[in-house]
């Protein structure tokens, strides 16, 4: 004994080649298992700034954290005459958000500097009730009274059955054409063989199930063009059989877009400049359920819808700035556009874990 607590007061023991290797060898695990769960717990929280630089080397570098993705719309890096540096979109580029740590439940908020530049988040945390609506259609508590038609009631749901069921809002022919709006659905999709089953839709404009994507679409557009745009979300046949929501954008002005988001994720903006929806095209009533003007090729909606709301207006307007909550799920991949030629300097993230 007395030899053991000389030893350790000489620090002779720490010499030995022998005592490291053992050292090491309970340490290094121990350690690995420190590091993970503290990358997957963060027991202290998280709180962490990024900046892109853009146009300076290493911008696009996805080793890194957060990076600007390469895209056919950015042009090279460009340095100013103040030594700055810089690159132009001109459409769409994305940056990527990938994290060393195990974010959950993390609020997210980025940044551009840049004038006429827009983010678009990658999820957004959407409550319809928080909108106030020009119309509402409920169809859990029957079907609405101002519509007609013979899709029907049964165990509490509103049934279009893929054959003949559809319903119409009369008198609604010369409405939702002459300005942007904001449509909001709910429905079931049940046949997964088919395409372009309407949800809800106008003449010139619907919300389609595929069976392979979600569709917003419209056209024709101008006075004498036949031009038609669209975005889609694509979707695989786990979509089937399963409630799902969907918003769709249509924005007409100098740089006008359609967007679409489905399930509360970004599906893709489609830029349609200064073309406008044809307001003398068509005279059918807004619909549900079926494409009546497509002179019966189109199949009826199998499934059921449980809520349609339409606003006269962008609800999700441009911004510079945008945040969203990052749930370990979501994409990670935040889209920026411009429809001009923009400049971009610097981009900024922030993360906070509580």
């Amino acid at each position: 004994m007395n030899n053991l607590i000389k030893n350790l007061k000489s620090g002779i023991f720490l010499k030995s080649p022998i005592f490291w290797t053992r050292f090491f060898a309970y340490a290094i695990p121990f350690v690995f298992l420190f590091y993970v769960l503290y990358i997957n717990f963060l027991p202290f929280g998280y709180n962490k700034n990024f900046i892109i630089n853009v146009g300076s080397k290493g911008d696009t570098d996805s080793s890194k954290e957060f990076y600007l993705g390469p895209s056919r719309d950015l042009s090279d890096a460009t340095t100013s005459s103040d030594g700055s540096t810089y690159r132009t979109l001109n459409g769409f580029a994305y940056v990527s958000f990938n994290p060393k740590v195990v974010l959950k439940n993390t609020e997210v908020t980025v940044s551009v500097e840049s004038n006429n530049v827009s983010i678009i988040p990658p999820v957004i945390d959407f409550n319809p009730d928080n909108i106030k609506w020009d119309y509402s259609w409920d169809f859990t508590n029957g079907i609405p009274k101002d519509l007609t038609g013979n899709a029907f009631m049964f165990d509490g749901e509103a049934i279009f059955n893929g054959n003949d069921t559809s319903l119409e809002l009369v008198n609604s022919a010369d409405k939702f054409e002459n300005g942007p709006f904001t449509l909001y659905a709910e429905w079931i999709p049940r046949d997964s063989s088919n395409n372009g089953q309407q949800i809800v839709g106008h003449f010139n404009w619907e919300l389609w199930q595929n069976k392979d994507n979600v569709e917003f679409r419209i056209g024709r557009v101008n006075d004498t063009s036949d031009l038609v745009y669209s975005a889609r979300y694509p979707i695989t046949s786990e979509f089937f059989n399963k409630k799902h929501s969907a918003i769709a954008i249509y924005d007409p002005s100098e740089n006008g877009y359609i967007d679409l988001f489905v399930d509360g994720v970004f599906a893709g903006r489609t830029y349609i400049k200064t073309d406008k929806i044809r307001t003398n095209y068509g005279n059918q009533n807004l619909s549900f359920g079926w494409t009546p003007h497509n002179y019966g090729t189109n199949k009826h909606l199998l499934g059921t819808i449980y809520r349609a709301n339409i606003t006269s207006e962008n609800i999700l307007p441009f911004s510079s700035e945008t945040s969203f909550r990052l749930t370990g799920k979501n994409l990670k991949d935040i889209s920026i556009v411009s429809a001009i030629p923009s400049e971009i300097k610097n981009i900024t993230l922030n993360a906070i874990q509580k």
